[in-house]
């Protein structure tokens, strides 16, 4: 193995380079398979080359991500080595004929698309090597066709590899034939043509060299029985070679370009046609006679099989191999080769027709002109195609078996043909485009031409952006003063009158802070006037100063009278006469877009004919200069009638556009906040004036602190009472949650019945020190007395017992009662349903009887899921029929019933609530209070529990049926967290209140209403094991046994209506249950007993 191994080795290394001859490949691998003959049988030989071949191949497939990254040639280089090694070897019998085609089954497999795309060039150029001697529909040629078809099915999964398919399909094309089970192709073989009858004319040069030789050992032959066997051989080698001339135009139907072939396909088609209608007819006569004789063996002659090759047993002839004219007759004779002539004469015929002038005139357009030849079909020829259909379609309608069917079979499949062909010629729209064009003055031109401008105004520099910060939001955000994105966290949301309020308030603070701006501009204005004015006055001179000063006024001012003195008016009064328009935020930046340009002082004023508008800031007159000094009181009073000549008395308010478009804001946040409170508060609208918004606020204000005073006045006097509520069943796993539940909100007083049939006391004593640890530092005497619980034992079925109770508390004493003491298991409910009518049913009677006698009307029910039976629709809503296919479920139906009926026979008086449990789960977080049933749990999740603490004795959970209409063929269920469950039963109470609405939308008086408590979301049995494998680490097996009856496939609720109407809400999620139920049991592994 060694040796051989060296040897693949050294063969590798010394390869020829490419290209090279094939010859010295094979003498290289002829002489070392020459050394190991005989060293060991040939077999192993064989299976040691293979081995080491298959080793070296894949060795270097598995490269060939990191090979493709240095250097792909060299890759694909080695592989095309090795595979000419595989297909050298097993030229030389060293390895079997089909090895190298496993060898590339399994490499196409292991090859990136890139990498079969070369293997399969390999293929192709080594096509007439691998396909010698194949015999289709047996060994390699199997291989070789399931290899290719399973790449063409990856293909069809990639992307664009529409030339890698042609590929393919042009290769299979070429190497198999269309119809493998028949010698003569429907279509003629894609690839091979057809060579024409060789056996004949090599038979034609054996007889003439015999009658050359004349005859042997003296023996003279007759002369008439001569010419006469000559005779018949030769017309049976003419038909033969007619007969057989016919598969030259099936083959290649584009021959009959030619000017001649057509004359000749009529010439062979008029011989053939009659012989095969006389062998139709002499077969059916034979029919009759076997028909008469009995059951005979069949007549006709089979051919032995060839070397190398099965016997088959199929009742076909296969044409290929019977080229004899001796057997032509015998061919001939066999129903299905002349059907299958026929049936390819036909394909042929109707092909032709296509030809005709109208035909190709439907059909003939230079989009398909790889599909055209020359050639053209008269209306003679057309006609004598068409009369040829009808022979040979009534040829066909009269072989038996079944001739009829089957001639009808050929014509569906030929009409299907030509309507396949029509239709893609009818489909295949033009692709062909002329190139991108547009207009220009008038003028054709192309794309760059037409592009020219547009690709030189894009080289040119944008214009400046005109937003500094990017948009114009960000601009204006910036300049509102906003500086950090927490001033956008909280923004203005309408609907509140104190909200649109703050808006006005907004709107007020921009006023005055522009008005402020606006001052301040004004005097940086004035200031720099008065210091041009005095400067001017310096140089020229107190005449030459009242000369070049233009007076605003008509009468002019003496000379003496212009000097510099402090304004008589106001700033305000100052700028409503300059007429000064909105300044920049800061002097440095440019005016905010949209705005217009500060103006001189004096275009805002009259102007003389002397000085135009368009003089450039020209000095103001004496009377219209501020001075920063006062001055003495003559000078003030001078000036004061100076100013009043020239400035209008009194002035107008301080604005601008953007003081303007505040007041308009403020006025539409005044005209929102109106129309707002219009609905609600409509009462206050005679106190506020004329539409004081502010002071409509202060008003609302006021009145929800009268409200919110009354409200806790009203909590105050209430404090003192607790309702007093009777839990029965309350030492149990949901009563002991929903006794906590209660306790925490310290307005109930609870009282506790219970037999302990199912639960234990020590349940309710771990509650009350829960609710004794939750009272705050300074407790009240109410508080006190809500946080312990009054527990009794009773026992429901014995009426005189409830009575006892509710005698203890008096007519009236107890509010109300959330009834949840039940038997609850659906498998012991099958077995015992006596005990659970009794205990279910009958006792929840004798309860709503003394209850009606002490006057106690409220009542919370404690129903189940399991009321619905198999419900129709999933998620499953309150409106659906009740019907429950156990008896636990149906005892909890009738119960829901029994209540119903009370609440319609005396609806004044009672008040009472069903809430359909679906399935609670989990425990208290802190481990003191949990599920603990006595016995072994009836429930899925505490029997997980105890399996994985290891209190129950089975190592396999069963689980019952895995076939029904779930995801994984469990049951799901909906689980929902016993704290979430337990504030239901708080919501529900709240509804019984006298003062609630729930019970306002009843379609009549009786004040009776069911609920859903779920989560809206089910688990399968299974989902559930695996989430407390998560949470408990335990690895559980479980086993799959039977349907349990009773159960039903899927129990999701629907809490929709428990949502709106009580605001109901689950959401502690199945791990949140896992994790409280682990906590609990790990805390107490026997449970609340100590053993």
């Amino acid at each position: 193995m060694s040796s051989q191994a060296q040897t693949v080795q050294s063969l590798l290394k010394s390869f020829p380079q490419r290209p090279f001859d094939q010859k010295i490949l094979r003498e290289l691998v002829g002489e070392e398979v020459q050394k190991f003959q005989g060293k060991s049988s040939p077999e192993n030989l064989k299976s040691q080359w293979e081995f080491l071949l298959k080793n070296e191949v894949f060795t270097l497939a598995a490269t060939e991500g990191s090979a493709l990254k240095c250097n792909s040639i060299s890759y694909y280089d080695g592989l095309r080595d090795r595979l000419d090694l595989v297909l050298t070897f097993t030229e030389h019998d060293a390895c079997e004929a089909t090895f190298p085609f496993t060898v590339l089954q399994d490499l196409l497999e292991t090859q990136t698309i890139t990498s079969c795309s070369q293997i399969f060039s390999w293929i192709e150029s080594s096509a007439a090597r691998l396909t010698k001697d194949m015999i289709p529909q047996k060994g390699k040629a199997l291989i070789l066709l399931r290899t290719l078809n399973d790449l063409l099915r990856r293909l069809s999964k990639m992307g664009p590899t529409t030339i890698f398919c042609g590929r393919i399909l042009t290769f299979l094309s070429g190497v198999f034939p269309l119809g493998e089970r028949s010698g003569v192709n429907l279509r003629g073989e894609y690839g091979p043509m057809w060579e024409g009858v060789k056996d004949v004319e090599k038979r034609d040069e054996d007889v003439a060299m015999e009658a050359a030789k004349g005859p042997e050992n003296g023996e003279k032959m007759e002369v008439d029985g001569g010419k006469k066997d000559s005779v018949d051989t030769k017309e049976k080698d003419g038909f033969y070679t007619t007969f057989w001339s016919l598969q030259l135009p099936f083959s290649r139907p584009p021959l009959f370009a030619f000017p001649n072939t057509l004359g000749e396909f009529k010439d062979a088609v008029d011989k053939v046609l009659p012989v095969i209608k006389e062998a139709t007819t002499k077969e059916r006569a034979m029919m009759g006679n076997r028909g008469a004789s009995g059951a005979s063996g069949s007549l006709k002659r089979k051919r032995e099989p060839e070397l190398g090759e099965a016997s088959n047993n199929s009742e076909y002839f296969f044409a290929k191999f019977l080229t004899s004219p001796e057997l032509l007759n015998l061919e001939i004779a066999d129903t299905h080769f002349r059907r299958q002539m026929l049936f390819q004469l036909l394909i042929l015929l109707h092909h032709l027709l296509s030809f005709t002038r109208a035909s190709k005139a439907m059909w003939c357009t230079p989009r398909n002109r790889s599909l055209q030849m020359d050639f053209t079909l008269e209306p003679a020829d057309a006609q004598w195609v068409s009369d040829t259909i009808v022979k040979a379609s009534a040829e066909l309608r009269s072989t038996a078996p079944n001739g009829p069917t089957f001639a009808d079979t050929v014509n569906v499949i030929l009409d299907r043909e030509k309507n396949w062909v029509k239709w893609k010629n009818d489909l295949c729209a033009p692709f062909d485009r002329e190139p991108w064009s547009a207009e220009v003055d008038g003028k054709k031109v192309g794309m760059e031409e037409a592009t020219r401008e547009a690709r030189s105004r894009r080289r040119e520099d944008p214009e400046p952006w005109q937003w500094n910060l990017g948009s114009e939001s960000l601009t204006e955000i910036w300049e509102m003063g906003y500086r950090d994105l927490s001033d956008l966290q909280n923004p203005f949301q309408p609907g509140d009158v104190k909200d649109f309020v703050k808006k006005v308030k907004q709107e007020d603070a921009r006023i005055e802070m522009r008005r402020k701006q606006l001052v301040k501009n004004a005097e940086r204005l004035a200031q720099a006037r008065a210091k041009a004015a005095a400067a001017i006055a310096e140089s020229t001179g107190p005449s030459t100063a009242t000369q070049e000063t233009p007076a605003p006024a008509p009468t002019p001012i003496p000379a003496a009278e212009t000097k510099v003195e402090p304004p008589a008016t106001s700033l305000p009064a100052l700028l409503a006469v300059s007429g000064i328009p909105s300044s920049p935020l800061h002097p440095s930046l440019p005016p905010k877009p949209g705005s217009s340009p500060i103006k001189p002082l004096t275009e805002a004023g009259a102007t003389s004919p002397a000085h135009p508008p368009s003089t450039v800031t020209p000095a103001p007159p004496s009377s219209m200069i501020a001075a920063p000094m006062p001055t003495p009181a003559a000078a003030s009073a001078s000036a004061s009638e100076t100013i009043s000549a020239a400035v209008p008395s009194p002035a107008p308010p301080l604005t601008d556009d953007q003081i303007t478009r505040f007041e308009e804001n403020k006025q539409r946040w005044s005209w929102l906040a109106l129309r707002t409170a219009r609905d609600q508060y409509l009462q206050h609208f005679g106190k506020i004036g004329t539409g004081d918004v502010v002071l409509l606020a202060n008003e609302i204000e006021a009145e929800k602190e009268r409200e919110k005073n009354q409200k806790t006045q009203k909590a105050e006097e209430m404090i003192p009472t607790l309702s007093r509520v009777l839990v029965t069943g309350g030492a149990g796993y949901i009563g002991s949650h929903v006794v906590y539940a209660l306790q925490q909100t310290r307005r109930y007083k609870v009282v506790s019945v219970d037999n302990y049939h199912n639960s234990f006391p020590a349940s309710l004593t771990r509650v009350a020190q829960l609710a004794r640890d939750a009272l705050p530092e300074n407790p009240s005497e109410a508080d006190k007395e809500s946080a312990e619980i009054d527990a009794l034992q009773c026992d429901l079925t014995c009426p005189e017992q409830i009575r006892e109770v509710f005698e203890r508390y008096g007519k009236g004493g107890i509010w109300g009662v959330v009834h949840i003491a039940a038997y609850k298991a659906v498998g012991e409910s099958v077995e015992i349903p006596l005990t659970y009518y009794t205990n279910n049913v009958a006792a929840t009677v004798s309860l709503l009887q003394i209850m009606s006698d002490f006057d106690c009307t409220r009542i919370v029910y404690s129903s189940s899921a399991t009321v619905y039976g198999t419900p129709p629709v999933i998620p499953i809503p309150e409106t659906t029929r009740l019907k429950a296919d156990s008896p636990y479920g149906k005892t909890k139906v009738m119960s829901e019933m029994i209540i119903d009926d009370l609440c319609h026979a005396e609806p004044d008086r009672w008040r009472a609530i069903s809430l359909r449990y679906f399935n609670p789960a989990g425990a208290h977080p802190s481990g003191l209070i949990g599920e603990d049933p006595r016995g072994r749990p009836g429930n899925l999740l505490p029997l997980l529990a105890h399996m994985a603490i290891g209190r129950v004795d089975d190592a396999t959970l069963k689980v019952f049926g895995n076939d029904y209409p779930t995801p994984d063929g469990t049951c799901v269920r909906d689980y929902l967290h016993v704290l979430d469950l337990a504030s239901g039963h708080l919501l529900a109470l709240d509804a019984l209140e006298p003062e609630s609405s729930v019970f306002d939308n009843c379609p009549d008086d009786a004040r009776y209403k069911a609920y859903n408590l779920g989560k809206g979301k089910g688990m399968s049995v299974l989902q559930i094991v695996e989430a407390m494998r998560k949470a408990t680490g335990f690895d559980f097996k479980y086993e799959i046994i039977g349907r349990r009856r009773g159960d039903v496939p899927d129990l999701t609720a629907n809490p929709t209506l428990a949502e709106m109407e009580l605001g109901f809400k689950a959401p502690q999620t199945l791990e949140v249950m896992c994790r409280d139920l682990w906590n609990w049991q790990t805390k107490n592994p026997q449970g609340y007993t100590q053993q």
